[in-house]
């Protein structure tokens, strides 16, 4: 039986809705769809519960306390975070420089909720390091401090084992932040060292020469690769599913198609000649 893979299109397809549904463009830019929607994906902090982790020196200034309790009670409950996000989320080609190099998020301290769906912006803001299972609370800081050391300093004295993944040793020497701000203006990767000599790579994992986050050029390479895979289990696999979908009829060859159930998110295979839908 001849099998024919449109995977990979209709994940493409998808994808190209997904962005056309948050930003209403009718073109993309000149990136492929699946990177396009990865990179989207990586500046949104998922909604998942977590357990919240505040550094030692953290301390919420009075004006900002009731947004700050509301947003520890959002990231908590697995709440949607967008709102407090950068208003620039809403541009396709946006990349978060502080969120590609070194992890970070920042969030605004606000409760007023605005036309557009995102909380009125303030001059200082939440900076929070996300993973899986916890939100890191680094403290609050200023619209200047996108290249600030004392961030990864405190992620360091709060969080060592978080960041021993990150750790190197190449003998560089230390930079300043003015040298950071130059380095990231050039699309250039630049490890870290704190005050007691510790060197780190980019917690966030850095970016291309184009500025491009690495971790969603690697995400989307990973989609690709899984959706292949995927292809070939069900092509080793086809004699079963063809039994399973009680088909009697001989079939010369089969189109096998993707779709994504959006609210589960689950990868659900078509055998687009026969309506078969299964997952694998």
């Amino acid at each position: 039986m001849e099998l024919r893979n449109e995977i990979l299109d209709d994940y493409t397809r998808y994808c190209e809705r997904k962005i056309l549904d948050e930003f209403k463009v009718d073109t993309l830019t000149h990136y492929d769809p699946i990177y396009s929607y990865q990179r989207y994906k990586y500046r949104i902090i998922d909604s998942i519960p977590r357990e919240v982790k505040e550094a030692n020196s953290f301390i919420v200034p009075n004006k900002f306390q009731s947004a700050y309790t509301a947003i520890k009670s959002d990231i908590e409950a697995g709440n949607p975070l967008r709102k407090y996000q950068s208003r620039k989320l809403k541009q396709l080609d946006y990349d978060d420089d502080m969120l590609s190099h070194w992890g970070i998020q920042h969030l605004h301290l606000s409760l007023e909720c605005q036309s557009d769906g995102f909380v009125k912006r303030t001059g200082e803001l939440l900076f929070v390091h996300f993973d899986s299972a916890y939100a890191h609370i680094i403290g609050i800081f200023n619209h200047r401090s996108w290249c600030d050391l004392d961030l990864i300093e405190v992620m360091h004295e709060n969080w060592a084992d978080r960041m021993s993944a990150f750790r190197m040793d190449s003998g560089m020497q230390k930079l300043t932040e003015a040298e950071y701000k130059t380095l990231r203006n050039k699309h250039a990767n630049a490890n870290i060292i704190v005050n007691d000599g510790t060197e780190y790579m980019n917690p966030g994992c850095g970016v291309t020469a184009n500025g491009s986050p690495i971790n969603a050029v690697i995400n989307s390479q990973k989609v690709i690769a899984m959706l292949n895979h995927k292809f070939e289990t069900i092509k080793a696999n086809m004699p079963q599913i063809l039994e399973s979908a009680q088909y009697s009829e001989e079939l010369n060859s089969a189109t096998i198609g993707l779709e994504v159930d959006n609210e589960t998110k689950q990868l659900v295979f078509t055998i687009k000649e026969i309506d078969f839908f299964f997952t694998i």
